[in-house]
């Protein structure tokens, strides 16, 4: 499938191509009417959005308490209808992230040769930018700028590094150390081809008048599968909403391996084994497919595919899912008669799902789920995001400059678009795997240099065998960049300059990732020491590269621009703190989908697909399937016996986003070690006790962590946390990685092996052995 083929079926920022169709200025619907600042006795208090750093999947409203210049607290704004004055520890924190001794906020480099060692020497911002055009610029020169990839993690608003690496010239932009691109993408890419567009469970929070707004209707059912919402806040999800809707009379399911905090609140708890979500989607399916409880009017109307899909299921049994999935089948036939006869029902799904070599052709299933079913688009069901006012340069899959700014030859050198196809599909981002095997082999050509901001692969935020892929980088790589805030095991191991970043309260800036509303964020203070937002560093480099693509004379400038399609400044963001556009329930039969105006979807098709053309075009399954986990006791009957535990890993901990805060003193200590969970049963049956230091180990590595008993686990498996390192400890690689990071790194047991689509992998799905540690 060639490339404009695949642009047929583009989702882009994940809302739809046609979203930039709707880019008339019409007015927000609601903006507050409150003052965005305000004298409160010896403060001043400043109205803002907490759209980071540090890292965050929301756009909370906050008010910034600020005396003599200094921020000296941060508390949810209780007008704002996003979070409605809750926040979170990490913000509540805030002060003292801002004022850490631990953070950089100087520019510094440092020789090649010293990769690892704590030998830098602080620079002018001139000094460090003109060694960063320098050393790019040789490498574009004898390489070709495709040698270097300009790497993000999550979490944090960026996503003008498109831009950035477009205007060097690099088509590579991404998260390369990500095997699968497994946090929502794996999700994303299938919503995209089967409904043109991305859905979330609808918690009315699209509307300014939330519960209260009349078009809304409160979900009887939700399911809430794969993450625990109320820790992890996942994907511009605030995890108190499904508390509020649950005060509202809304009853909830939960699919998770532990018995959460809502799943004890539960009606129906379905404890599966980890990576078997499409299991479990496929028993579901054929429950409700083999008792005929599909929405048949919906379907006849906008469904296509639906008799193909009954036809697929038929050839599975109830039963082996069942027992793939370790789960009841009385359990799975209650569970799918609730979903399908409560109208309207939700599902709001976690990176749980992703993180199996099955996580596209899962997510493909639990889609067709709210699709048959007639739940799509529909209030209180699970609805298709677009854009604000189409204004799609902030979206992190957006690929803001592809068109004006990357040059026409470098487009077909993107990493992975040739072995994966399903990243043509309105993707702009490299492929992970492929750029990871780019590193070893030098093909289809060197990577030479790489652009980190916001990631911290190396302490295993995300990355997979990261102390494998470290030790590439620092043999085979010529130059590296690292902006973050502090000295993180991934700067101290790989980077030749360190560019200080600034917080959330020291920028300015608008929060456009969710589909909800767009919100100003709202400069406080001065920025610490020299540290500067992570957009002025991109757009300072952007203008060395490329000044034709950076025409603005500062970000105020910049922004005024991006939000032009909205009829309305930054100024005037800031004023009224968050704007929200008006919202429309079933844009299908509105028209307000589709590029040309016609009722239906941004599909193929034309309508919402169970089958999928485009996925068979590019050799992939059309249909619903189940794919067992690249690891598991299934996959590897001959490792069973000396591996013979389920490990998942990731499990959140509400005072840490992935690697950041380890030392933030008050939240470090409400959370001081890593810790990997275990049943008694299984804990007494190999000698351990609470407490114990263990080694967790499988075939690629292992690493520590202190054991904590929880029973409410499958006795077979365990959970490990992630994104562990020391800040307290050595800097420099005693054996165990820079701050200690190797010690209790989960990551390091995850195979780089994405699924077939690309996309997707192992991060829950592993085996391993537990066993008591060495004093």
């Amino acid at each position: 499938m060639s490339e404009e083929q695949a642009n047929g079926f583009e989702l882009k920022g994940g809302t739809g191509s046609a979203a930039a169709a709707r880019s008339s200025a019409a007015p927000a619907v609601m903006s507050d009417p409150h003052p965005w600042k305000w004298q409160d006795g010896e403060y001043t208090v400043i109205r803002g959005c907490a759209r980071t750093p540090p890292g965050c999947h929301n756009n909370c409203g906050i008010l910034m308490y600020v005396k003599d210049g200094k921020l000296c607290k941060v508390e949810g704004d209780p007008e704002h209808p996003y979070n409605r004055g809750r926040l979170c520890s990490r913000c509540l924190a805030m002060p003292d992230y801002v004022y850490s001794p631990d953070r950089v906020t100087h520019p510094m480099k440092r020789d090649r040769s010293k990769r690892g060692k704590d030998e830098w020497v602080e620079i002018s911002w001139d000094e460090a930018y003109d060694i960063c055009e320098k050393e790019m610029n040789k490498i574009a020169e004898t390489y070709g700028p495709e040698s270097v990839i300009f790497c993000q993690g999550t979490g944090r608003d960026i996503h003008q590094l498109f831009r950035l690496a477009y205007s060097y010239g690099s088509p590579n932009e991404g998260t390369p150390f990500f095997s699968g691109q497994s946090c929502y993408l794996p999700r994303i890419a299938s919503m995209a081809v089967m409904l043109g567009g991305a859905t979330v469970s609808d918690c009315s929070q699209f509307l300014p008048l939330r519960y209260d707004d009349p078009e809304y209707v409160v979900p009887k059912l939700m399911i809430v599968w794969g993450n625990e919402p109320l820790w992890s806040n996942p994907d511009g999800f605030f995890g108190s909403w499904v508390t509020d809707l649950m005060k509202l009379g809304m009853r909830i399911a939960v699919i998770d391996p532990q018995l959460t905090w809502l799943a004890a609140r539960a009606d129906h708890w379905i404890r599966l084994r980890p990576g078997t979500d499409g299991a479990v989607a496929m028993a579901l399916l054929k429950v409700i497919c083999d008792e005929k409880l599909y929405d048949q009017e919906f379907c006849d109307l906008w469904v296509y595919g639906l008799d193909a899909l009954i036809e697929r299921l038929k050839e599975y049994d109830l039963d082996y899912l069942c027992e793939k999935a370790w789960v009841s089948r009385e359990d799975i036939v209650a569970l799918a008669r609730d979903y399908a006869t409560s109208k309207p029902a939700t599902i709001q799904w976690g990176v749980a799902i992703d993180h199996s070599t099955g996580g596209q052709q899962a997510s493909h299933a639990i889609t067709a789920l709210w699709t048959i079913t007639g739940n799509l688009d529909v209030p209180g069901g699970n609805v298709i995001g677009q854009s604000c006012w189409g204004i799609e340069e902030s979206n992190w899959t957006g690929g803001w400059g592809y068109d004006d700014v990357l040059p026409e030859e470098q487009k077909a050198k993107r990493l992975g678009v040739q072995k994966y196809p399903l990243f043509q599909t309105g993707f702009l981002n490299c492929s992970p795997d492929v750029s990871m095997e780019a590193m070893i082999t030098d093909e289809p050509y060197p990577i030479k240099g790489l652009w980190l901001e916001t990631s911290n692969f190396v302490a295993g935020g995300m990355s997979a065998e990261p102390r494998k892929y470290t030790e590439i980088v620092v043999e085979k790589t010529d130059f590296n960049v690292v902006v973050d805030l502090f000295m993180t095991p991934t700067a101290m191991a790989i980077a030749d300059v360190f560019l200080p970043a600034a917080t959330y309260a020291e920028r300015i800036g608008f929060g456009g990732l969710d589909p909800y509303y767009i919100g100003g964020i709202v400069q406080a203070i001065d920025p610490v020491g020299d540290s500067k937002s992570d957009n002025q560093i991109i757009m300072d480099m952007g203008k060395r590269f490329n000044p034709e693509a950076w025409p603005w004379k500062d970000l105020h400038e910049m922004n005024d621009a991006l939000l032009a399609q909205g009829g309305f400044t930054y100024d005037d963001l800031v004023e009224s703190t968050w704007k929200f556009p008006k919202f429309e329930y079933r844009k299908y039969a509105k028209g307000l989908l589709r590029e040309d105006g016609q009722l239906g979807f941004n599909t193929s098709t034309g309508r919402a697909e169970i089958y999928c053309p485009v996925f068979g075009q590019i050799g992939l399954d059309p249909l619903p399937s189940y794919v067992e986990p690249y690891q598991s006791p299934y996959a590897n009957p001959d490792l069973i016996d000396e591996y013979p535990l389920v490990l998942t890993t990731g499990k959140r901990q509400p005072v840490f986003f992935h690697s950041e805060q380890r030392q933030i003193g008050k939240l470090r200590r409400l959370h001081p070690k890593p810790l990997i969970y275990m049943h008694s049963k299984t804990a007494a049956e190999l000698g351990l006790e609470e407490g114990d230091r263990v080694y967790v180990e499988n075939p690629l590595a292992r690493c520590e962590f202190t054991l904590s008993l929880n029973d409410t686990y499958d006795p077979r498996v365990v959970q490990a946390e992630h994104g562990w390192w020391f800040p307290e400890r050595n800097p420099e690689d005693t054996g165990k990685g820079c701050y200690g990071c190797y010690e209790s790194n989960v990551n390091n047991l995850v195979p780089v092996k994405c699924g077939d689509s690309g996309f997707g992998a192992s991060f829950k799905t592993m085996i391993c052995k537990v066993y008591k540690a060495e004093k």
